[in-house]
């Protein structure tokens, strides 16, 4: 009887690829790295999940990944997993108190573990999630000529706040020396779930009395995609058969259309039983979490790359499109706290 066949049925190819594939996600309590680590449990993988506090363990273990207590701080955490090799690393934390000292631990954190697997003979993945905003923003508006989306080939011109994790994914992506394999990911704004930064659009439509003012050119494209996709995106990566096909480059992740201001302020408005008032911004606006600045950073964010090479696509619908369940989802999330 051939090896490879159980019950007269043939075993994927990939099935025995991926067989005890072990991964490591930092910040797995935190809204993409929650996704990510959850979407790897699905594909078989055996997960492991680096958080600082101990009251997110009972949940990742509930999903049925390991919780591993630790700081980027302090690298003993690794002591607690000494036996375990990591086949793929997700790097997803951020600190916006303190982005560039977080930044250098969590390089030091990533070549550390890449070492291990390396000394362990397995060539590892590094998967460093950057963000679309690495492509800074767009003059362009929904409407203009001129316009076209963000592609891996465009210029990397991110503000100021975000310019250091931009540099440490190109290093990353370019380092072909140190005996690990990588990828950076840029996606873009996620929704979904707890709804990350679009959960401010709820907040702002939920506080407003009769009317909904929001700050933003009509026509401002505000491009995002759903938290489970997004961590979808990363499997498809990370199982690719060809490494050398998605190794060493970036990747952008993002929903096929775009919504612009427009869109999301009428659907936000309809919902609540609101009039919608867009009021064109006076001066660009700085990057910061505010639901305001989320409507005013323009960005359209071509994921053509992805798709042709691993056939991912979008499953969930759009936010105006889903506006209903996403509320739902977030009220509830809030409700919790």
């Amino acid at each position: 009887m051939n090896k490879l066949m159980i019950a007269s049925s043939p075993l994927k190819i990939n099935d025995i690829l991926m067989k005890n594939k072990t991964i490591l996600v930092t910040g797995a309590n935190g809204y993409i790295g929650n996704a990510v680590s959850k979407a790897f449990v699905r594909a078989g993988w055996k997960t492991y999940g680096l958080i600082r506090n101990e009251k997110s363990a009972l949940d990742l273990a509930r999903n049925e990944i390991y919780p591993i207590i630790g700081t980027l701080e302090n690298l003993a955490f690794l002591n607690s997993v000494k036996d375990v090799v990591f086949d793929t690393v997700v790097s997803n934390t951020e600190d916006w108190n303190n982005p560039d000292a977080h930044l250098e631990k969590v390089e030091i954190m990533l070549y550390t573990l890449a070492k291990r697997s390396v000394d362990a003979g397995i060539r590892p993945l590094i998967m460093f999630t950057s963000g679309c905003k690495d492509y800074g923003r767009m003059k362009e508006v929904h409407g203009d000529e001129n316009l076209t989306g963000h592609t891996e080939l465009s210029p990397v011109n991110p503000p100021a706040a975000l310019a250091k994790r931009a540099a440490l994914g190109i290093k990353l992506m370019q380092d072909r020396t140190s005996g690990f394999d990588s990828l950076v990911l840029r996606p873009t704004i996620v929704y979904g779930n707890s709804s990350s930064h679009y959960g401010t659009l709820f907040d702002l439509a939920a506080e407003s009395k009769s009317t909904l003012t929001l700050i933003a050119n009509a026509n401002a494209i505000m491009h995002s995609l759903h938290v489970d996709d997004c961590a979808e995106a990363y499997v498809a990566l990370a199982e690719h058969p060809y490494r050398e096909e998605v190794s060493h480059q970036a990747f952008n992740i993002s929903n096929t259309r775009y919504e612009t201001a427009e869109e999301i302020g009428m659907a936000l408005a309809k919902f609540y039983h609101l009039n919608l008032n867009l009021l064109a911004p006076e001066a660009e606006m700085n990057l910061d979490l505010s639901v305001h600045s989320l409507a005013n950073f323009s960005q359209w964010v071509d994921s053509s790359k992805i798709r042709e090479l691993t056939g991912w696509n979008e499953k969930r619908i759009s936010f105006t499109d889903g506006i209903e369940q996403y509320r739902m989802a977030y009220e509830t999330f809030s409700s919790q706290l």
